[in-house]
């Protein structure tokens, strides 16, 4: 018999269990409420919302047990899981109150961590000192395609002589995500260069061009943003191309299409192979659902918690910093030397 343990979930929203709602054509997990739910070892306990029609409707949807309409009353309970799904601006003051009442074992935490430095550094402490795990959720570490990227990366299997990607939605909202997903396939960039920013006004913030250099290449991240819509079309996309390949992760991380060379009509040219590529399914459809695995087995003691951990986040937020400097003053910054990462 599996150890259950029980779950709260704060914030009824999209990330919640409103993407996995009324879908037919994909049997992926994509929110917390369904890869806890289809895992099977998770007692959906309480929904907290301020909208309490909200989070009624939710509970019914989902089939938790109870309702509640503060953080307080989440923080007066006790729960093994607490899943933070608020809007970012109140994630640092929801993880800290949750981690000074030790109401739960594990915080699995949207991003950002929190919205400053000094916050994200604060909360690993807290955690550190209460014993409870922060796991925040860049899902894309639990997808095997990304992981066998990483390995050609840190192998040398694969030589990267550039890349570009594509986000929306804010450089702290979902570009952190980029960030994250670029430094888990390519390591730390030396230093950062951002070029242009363009204000988002669904996430209320800019989302900001920018280039990381690495030894030996540099990668492109560019936005489809727009002052003039708060929403185009949703894109997260990561194109590079190797020394013997292209790989191209599209459809919002749920493709991959790798390219080799090969011969062209002009003798002895070679291009990358558009005719013929391999296309496959990534493993991001069901990446949710490893993250839950993963927070069933640090919760109950099985592993030791290293994935997703507020260290990334804090490496994450370093990033993020030096790129809003370096538009500020318009140069490049060394991501080695600056303050932040002494």
């Amino acid at each position: 018999m599996p150890e259950m343990l029980t779950v709260a979930i704060i914030g009824a929203g999209q990330i919640a269990g409103g993407y996995d709602r009324s879908r037919s054509d994909d049997d992926g997990v994509y929110t917390h409420s369904g890869a806890f739910l289809k895992d099977g070892r998770f007692i959906l306990e309480t929904v907290a919302d301020t909208d309490a029609a909200r989070a009624e409707q939710f509970r019914e949807e989902w089939r938790f047990n109870s309702t509640a309409s503060s953080v307080e009353e989440i923080c007066h309970g006790r729960q093994d899981v607490v899943s933070v799904c608020t809007p970012d601006a109140n994630h640092y003051q929801t993880i800290r109150s949750l981690i000074e009442h030790r109401c739960c074992k594990t915080i699995f935490a949207e991003k950002p961590l929190a919205l400053h430095g000094e916050e994200i550094a604060e909360l690993t402490a807290l955690a550190r000192e209460n014993g409870v795990n922060i796991v925040v959720n860049f899902q894309r570490r639990f997808d095997p395609s990304h992981a066998e990227i990483r390995r050609l990366m840190a192998t040398g299997e694969g030589k990267l002589l550039a890349g570009n990607a594509w986000y929306i939605k804010g450089l702290e909202h979902i570009g952190t995500t980029m960030i994250d997903t670029l430094t888990f396939l390519c390591g730390i960039p030396r230093k950062v260069l951002a070029f242009n920013r363009v204000y988002n006004r669904e996430a209320n913030e800019y989302s900001y061009e920018f280039i990381l250099f690495f030894d030996g290449c540099n990668i492109t991240v560019k936005t489809v943003d727009r002052d003039s819509s708060p929403y185009n079309y949703h894109i997260f996309e990561i194109d590079l191309l190797f020394a013997d390949r292209r790989i191209t992760i599209n459809d919002n991380s749920r493709q991959m299409v790798v390219r080799k060379p090969t011969g062209y009509a002009y003798a002895g040219v070679k291009v990358l192979d558009d005719r013929e590529p391999r296309v496959m399914a990534t493993g991001y459809s069901s990446s949710m659902s490893a993250a839950v695995d993963y927070i069933h087995q640090i919760t109950t003691g099985k592993t030791a918690h290293t994935v997703n951990s507020p260290e990334t986040s804090a490496m994450n937020k370093l990033i993020v910093d030096a790129i809003v400097t370096s538009y500020e003053q318009a140069k490049p910054i060394d991501i080695g030397e600056n303050p932040w990462n002494r």
